[in-house]
Parts: structure tokens; sequence; C-alpha cells
């Protein structure tokens, strides 16, 4: 199954720390994270099984010259 398309954050979510990474966000909050968009939904199905999560690509920052 082909990975969905990078999705925007929720603006008051500080996502900084999971650069690099696909993150699941159900109700403003992080429940999932992975190497990839699957792995992401699975660990937050997990932990919320009976809500669909949002799926996003945290795109890397360039370094600050």
């Amino acid at each position: 199954m082909p990975e969905s398309p990078p999705a925007e954050p929720p603006p008051e979510l500080d996502l900084s720390p999971y650069e690099g990474c696909w993150v699941a966000i159900v109700r403003g909050q992080v429940c999932g994270v992975g190497r990839t968009a699957e792995a992401a939904r699975r660990i937050a199905r997990r932990t919320r099984p009976r809500e669909e999560p949002k799926v996003l690509f945290v795109r890397r920052m360039p370094p600050s010259p």
C-alpha cells in the first residue's frame, strides 16, 4: 500500500522531536511514531483502537547557517 502524501500538522503541536519520521495524530496528540506510515498507524491503532489516526511525515529542517 503506498504511503499517503504529507499532511499539515496542527499548528499548536511541536513535532521537532519527530523530524524524519512518520507520526500518527489523534485528537491533537501524537499517538504513534514510525519509519513508515503503516508503522505509525499500527502503533496508534494499538493505543487508540476505536479512533482513526491522521498520519503525516515530519520533514527534517535544514540546519541553521
